[in-house]
């Protein structure tokens, strides 16, 4: 079983799954989601694949466990200091050293929080990404990417995580009416979207939490009804996520 230890997330395990099987890893991943949505843990799930006796990251085996105490030293884990709220450049430079260490084995680094990067952490994190060293796998989680830099979101494959690994709470019944009325011809012209989506979601707080839910709970409801598998699948999640960071 392809990472046995992480509940749901059918569709990153099939991707990342698939990837490794044609030897299509990319060399930076961007995991993005709500808090509690499991992108933290399917990351650190993932990077004992590398090492796993069984292959499959099973979490007994000593690979694994070194993982998972973090004593492993091929898997390093960065983010915001103890008492800080933003990641500093320091951080993001031995993340870099990190990366262009010369090993047998990839050497794979996790970023977390890369939402709270300060300028100068982003650009000088850019520069890795855009020069990516043979034998490093770079994973970054954020909650959106709207205080990311574009280029670094452009420079990573994004995976979307659904709150807690779980399909969303289906819309209800005044959003599903309300998204009727905005497929219907000349919407935009009768209709102001900020008070359409307060009449669609009227218990959200704003306009832009609204959206956020609505286009949520479609990429959530879509996840689990399209039967498809690879890459396709996966890009037709990610081209409706954007609309998720808008």
């Amino acid at each position: 079983m392809f990472l046995p230890l992480v509940p749901g997330h059918e569709t990153p395990k099939r991707y990342f799954q698939r990837a490794m099987e044609l030897d299509r890893l990319s060399h930076a991943y961007l995991f993005v989601g709500p808090e509690g949505g499991g992108k933290r843990r399917f990351a650190r799930e993932l990077s004992k694949i590398f090492f796993c006796e069984k292959g499959t990251a099973c979490g007994s085996c000593a690979p694994c466990l070194s993982v998972e105490h973090g004593n492993n030293p091929n898997v390093n884990v960065y983010g915001p200091p103890e008492g800080k709220t933003m990641i500093e450049i320091d951080t993001i430079r031995a993340l870099c050293e990190r990366t262009h260490y010369r090993s047998s084995r990839v050497q794979v680094v996790l970023l977390e929080r890369a939402d709270l990067l300060n300028e100068p952490a982003a650009n000088a994190l850019l520069k890795t990404l855009e020069e990516p060293p043979g034998s490093a796998l770079i994973i970054l989680t954020a909650q959106s990417t709207g205080s990311l830099l574009s280029t670094i979101v452009s420079r990573c494959h994004r995976i979307h995580f659904g709150s807690r690994g779980e399909p969303a709470v289906p819309l209800p019944p005044e959003a599903r009416a309300a998204l009727e009325d905005a497929v219907l011809p000349g919407f935009f012209a009768r209709e102001d979207v900020k008070s359409w989506l307060s009449r669609a979601l009227p218990d959200e707080d704003g306009s832009r939490a609204a959206l956020r839910r609505l286009l949520d709970g479609l990429v959530e409801e879509w996840r689990a009804k399209l039967d498809a598998e690879g890459a396709a699948l996966d890009d037709a999640l990610r081209r409706l996520g954007i609309f998720l960071d808008l």
